[in-house]
């Protein structure tokens, strides 16, 4: 029998982690502050693996306001005087109860750095501070400010697209959604082993040793974002039709949980003929780049996102 097999870099990589990074016990089930405690660890952790981020790129705070006198904060990134046109709004990991836009501003740069196009990074309400549809219409608005904003920033509105990995995979593909229902062009949907699916509470005894984000981790993150019914803009994963989606690019490993819920609903969007590139890359577990970002299969998944971002 064929049994799942770590990635060899991945695995030398993981070695190099500190002792405290590799002992820490897996949160008590549905206690989401330590939960988050954890998660805002390992991102700080990882964050120390990877190379100083690059020069060349700007930063303006910028502030959306979201309605009942809550305003979110959001990063806007350019490199130096390039305007592409296209736009990208981010979401970024985190369970969708963690996560900071501090921890992600060396990737923003990054991305920005290979491919000229600028991205708003967006500080969305993680759970369970955020409830519900709360989320995915935070970053939704990241797309609205954009469209508001375009003339001023030179941007044209039918080449924005959404992105996100992790928790914020999912929140990117629910804006995709709330942009069709609405009339608001999205151009390209990038999801990078995107939280999609809210019944996701278990996994197969074969695939358990290697999981970075386990069953009950997903199961206390979509418990404590809650909080009114629960529809295909929340979970992605309950979405009917499909007709009309911004085409997509879904990125997995073989090795995560997510996997099975983005390879269903890539197949959802390939049925509705929403045009579709997906990657299952073997041997990776969650959350991969941040482990070893020189890492030969890591190196090919960010070539890949840098084609599509430059292809907007």
């Amino acid at each position: 029998m064929t049994e799942y097999r770590l990635d060899e870099e991945f695995a030398q990589a993981i070695v190099q982690l500190p002792s405290e990074f590799m002992n820490m016990a897996e949160p008590p089930a549905n206690d989401v502050h330590a939960l988050r405690e954890v998660i805002n660890f390992q991102y700080t952790e990882m964050g120390k693996l990877a190379p100083p981020a690059p020069d060349g790129v700007n930063r303006e705070d910028v502030s959306i306001p979201v309605g009942d006198g809550v305003t979110l904060e959001a990063r806007w990134y350019t490199k130096w005087d390039a305007r592409p046109g296209s736009a990208v709004v981010y979401a970024h990991g985190g369970g969708q109860v963690a996560g900071t836009l501090d921890h992600y501003d060396r990737r923003m740069r990054v991305y920005v750095t290979e491919t000229s196009v600028p991205i708003l990074s967006v500080g969305y309400r993680v759970a369970p501070e955020g409830k519900g549809q709360q989320l995915s219409e935070d970053v939704f608005a990241g797309v609205l400010w954009l469209n508001e904003h375009a003339d001023r920033l030179g941007i044209d509105r039918a080449r924005i697209a959404v992105m996100g990995d992790s928790g914020g995979g999912g929140l990117a593909a629910a804006a995709a959604v709330l942009g069709r229902d609405r009339g608001i062009p999205i151009a390209q949907q990038i999801l990078i082993y995107a939280m999609l699916d809210d019944t996701v509470d278990t996994a197969s005894e074969a695939l358990a040793p290697f999981l970075a984000w386990t069953a009950p981790m997903n199961a206390t993150s979509w418990n404590a974002r809650s909080g009114g019914p629960v529809s295909e803009t929340t979970s992605p994963a309950r979405l009917i039709d499909a007709r009309g989606l911004a085409a997509a690019y879904v990125e997995v490993g073989d090795l995560d949980l997510m996997r099975d819920e983005s390879i269903a609903y890539a197949m959802k969007l390939s049925a509705a003929d929403v045009p579709l590139e997906l990657h299952v890359h073997p041997g990776t577990p969650h959350a991969y780049e941040w482990l070893d970002e020189n890492a030969g299969v890591t190196q090919r998944s960010l070539e890949n996102r840098y084609r599509v971002l430059r292809s907007l």
